[in-house]
């Protein structure tokens, strides 16, 4: 009979050590509270302090929309770590260099991309989306600013992707813990007009996010090029590394990243296209799930962040039996701090949904949903931890092609299915269009564990 614990046991004195995991994952986690959680729900937040269920509901379906360029702007850093980390293992230093430099350029240029996309193309997003023409109205402008932060954040993640890429999780962590008290001072002060700044509503959260990356942007270049212990790295400025050949490498192995990220990100906007036409309060609702849900999520972000650099660092030293010993680990770990964290969340679904409805128009409905729809994100857990695995070995294709297939041929024809139908309950409705998402990244998480229990990810070549 299979025994999880006997197996955990058998591998203790493999690959790193529980303490060591640990002091990886832990900034990892406060670096995803602050990078990923809190500045949706503190801009939330702010915004409802306006009165407008309106422009809380634009401000919803254009982050909602953003995340699938910030995903974009993950994909580039994340294959790059799996490259620089296998240097890294290997000790060749002057390589890491110059896998900064390729993927700073190829970053940069697609931030550029991204950003004149959105400038012409947000009013047509929101009605695309579905949303009443009052959230186009005051949505679009919002969208086409916080474009331009977006391109700030293409930057950063690669900086900071180095960093994790050669085992520092801690600076990045205090370049987020920055970033976010920056966003925070002038989101509120912008937004709402305080300390003698002008009240701009949503343009005044577009602006905050501008301010925040340019500050971390500053904080990450002088740290990189300050730091002594990284002068092994660079013979000369990492600026001044751009190789055509290395860059098209990156995007080879990048592009699956690419896809498979903006798939699922695109999932979430086609999810917010099934509600849309349920009405403002349900597009609230499904904001606010989705906030509370990804804050319950933070420990398994970490862990993917985390196991990406741990195997491609054990694969880089030929370490195969530590590379699964560190998945087995950093596992129990993200578990054994999920769980808990749902249950607070599902408790008290109402009490924390009414920080984000002051007027008490749609709490009642997001606690009734909330602990329902957070049972199924055991599934979502699976899939995402696994496929950071999977990139850490290089073996980005099979992560691509598995959500491919499930968010195109299973989610989408269901959620359009299920939206199409009329039910008698909105209750109901919500519940099984938003269901139908978890139902496929449990498909997709059970498909890539065959794949892992199979080793083949082992003989990747990058």
């Amino acid at each position: 009979m299979f025994n999880p614990i006997a197996k955990l046991k058998a591998t203790r004195n493999q690959g790193e050590s529980f303490k060591d995991i640990f002091a990886y994952w832990l900034p990892e986690l406060i670096s995803a509270t602050i990078l990923i959680s809190l500045p949706p729900v503190f801009d939330a937040w702010v915004i409802t302090r306006l009165g407008s269920t309106t422009l809380y509901g634009a401000l919803g379906m254009g982050t909602n929309f953003l995340h699938t360029l910030i995903k974009l702007a993950e994909a580039i850093p994340v294959a790059s770590i799996a490259i620089i980390g296998r240097y890294n293992g290997a000790s060749e230093h002057e390589k890491c260099g110059e896998g900064l430099g390729d993927t700073f350029w190829t970053t940069f240029l697609l931030g550029i991309l991204q950003f004149v996309f959105i400038f012409f193309a947000a009013t047509s997003i929101y009605r695309w989306i579905g949303v009443p023409e009052d959230m186009v109205v005051c949505g679009a402008p919002f969208l086409r600013l916080k474009s331009f932060g977006v391109m700030l954040i293409f930057i950063a993640l690669g900086l900071m992707g180095f960093m994790r890429a050669v085992k520092n999780t801690r600076m990045p962590m205090i370049i987020n813990l920055v970033g976010i008290a920056t966003f925070m001072l002038f989101d509120y002060s912008l937004v709402l007009g305080h300390l003698g700044m002008p009240a701009l509503g949503l343009t005044g959260s577009a602006l905050a996010t501008i301010i925040q990356y340019s500050v971390m942007n500053v904080i990450a270049l002088a740290y990189i090029l300050g730091n002594p212990d990284y002068k092994k790295y660079f013979t000369k400025m990492f600026f001044m590394f751009f190789n055509v050949r290395r860059s098209l490498h990156l995007l080879q192995l990048s592009w699956p990243i690419i896809i498979d990220k903006s798939t699922i990100a695109f999932a979430y906007v086609w999810l917010s296209k099934m509600i849309a036409p349920m009405g403002k309060y349900a597009i609230t609702s499904y904001d606010v799930v989705k906030n509370l849900e990804r804050f319950a999520f933070l420990p398994v972000m970490a862990s993917a962040g985390i196991i990406t650099f741990l195997v491609s660092n054990s694969l880089g030293a030929r370490d195969f039996d530590g590379a699964m010993a560190n998945i087995k680990k950093v596992f129990a770990l993200t578990l054994a701090f999920l769980i808990p964290a749902l249950l607070i969340i599902c408790f008290n679904a109402t009490y924390f949904a009414s920080f984000f409805d002051p007027k008490n128009e749609f709490s009642a409905f997001v606690g009734a949903t909330l602990p329902i729809i957070s049972f199924l994100v055991i599934f979502d857990f699976m899939q995402v931890f696994f496929s950071g695995a999977l990139r850490g070995a290089g073996d980005v294709k099979f992560v691509m092609w598995s959500r491919v297939f499930t968010i195109f041929c299973f989610f989408i024809p269901i959620s359009y299915f299920l939206s199409s139908c009329t039910f008698s309950n909105p209750f109901t409705k919500f519940i099984m269009i938003y269901g139908s998402f978890y139902v496929t990244t449990g498909i997709m998480g059970i498909a890539i564990l065959v794949y892992i229990k199979s080793l083949k990810w082992q003989k990747t070549q990058i």
